[in-house]
């Protein structure tokens, strides 16, 4: 098959490995945006990997709380968190919908409209 270069548009099935628990808040649509230093090739279905190290508990619950706290800003309570943060497998797939510069987005308004809570 051979190694794809990011530049390469034509990504059949196009996999993001992502630590716990982020990769599986993304799955769930909790985490709706996820930063990287490059710019994403991908639009489309991007499967999302969970990486092997097992996320302590109290990471799990910070950020937890931090979504439960953005969510209530705008009257959202009835958040449904994983049960389990699983590691080392194939948890499910997302849709990117676009790509923002860090520099195009400096603040929680900036958040293209569809993307915010």
């Amino acid at each position: 098959m051979g190694s794809r270069r990011r530049d390469d548009v034509n990504y059949r099935n196009p996999c993001l490995t992502m630590h716990q628990p982020w990769a599986s808040l993304l799955v769930y649509g909790i985490k709706r945006i996820e930063g990287r230093s490059w710019p994403s090739p991908v639009t489309g279905r991007l499967w999302i990997h969970a990486a092997s190290k097992i996320p302590d508990p109290e990471t799990i619950k910070a950020m937890e709380d931090f979504y439960k706290q953005i969510y209530a800003l705008d009257g959202v309570t009835n958040l449904k968190f994983p049960e389990h943060y699983p590691v080392s497998r194939l948890l499910g797939c997302v849709e990117v919908v676009g790509c923002v510069k860090c520099e195009e987005l400096t603040s929680w308004e900036d958040v293209p409209q569809g993307v915010g809570i």
